[in-house]
């Protein structure tokens, strides 16, 4: 996997997301609203594969030996890798796709709890969202 496919595909589904739940709420259409929590499920999805997939390669800059032993020098730490950069992001996309779990329920029974759990998770997935532009514009 490429490192532009690592930052681009996220931020689509954070757009296609972020639309759809969007519409549903001004057009009053509750299908849209549900497709676009579906969507987060799916980002955090990804999410998980790109983590545990070692896509990030998190593993090959520093060993556990090296950070439990101190052995790290400024130069290391001054030099983080971009994948590095963009765990963050991968953990909120993550945490946002829990938090949309329990709204897809609540919204599908239609409670009204289920919209401040839909706010909350569009926040954390937002927040990965920026995290992602900071760090390609680091680059």
């Amino acid at each position: 996997m490429t490192d532009t496919f690592l930052y681009t595909f996220p931020q689509w589904f954070v757009f296609a997301g972020l639309f759809m739940i969007i519409y549903g709420w001004i057009e009053s259409k509750k299908a849209f609203r549900l497709i676009g929590i579906s969507i987060f499920i799916v980002l955090g999805i990804y999410s998980l594969v790109v983590l545990l997939g070692d896509y990030l390669a998190i593993g090959n800059y520093l060993t556990p030996e090296e950070v439990v032993s101190e052995e790290i020098d400024n130069e290391i730490l001054n030099e983080v890798p971009f994948q590095a950069k963009l765990v963050p992001a991968y953990l909120c996309f993550l945490i946002a796709s829990v938090l949309a779990i329990p709204s897809l329920i609540l919204d599908w029974k239609n409670k009204k709890h289920a919209r401040i759990l839909i706010v909350i998770f569009s926040l954390v997935a937002l927040m990965g969202f920026f995290i992602v532009v900071g760090t390609v514009r680091s680059i």
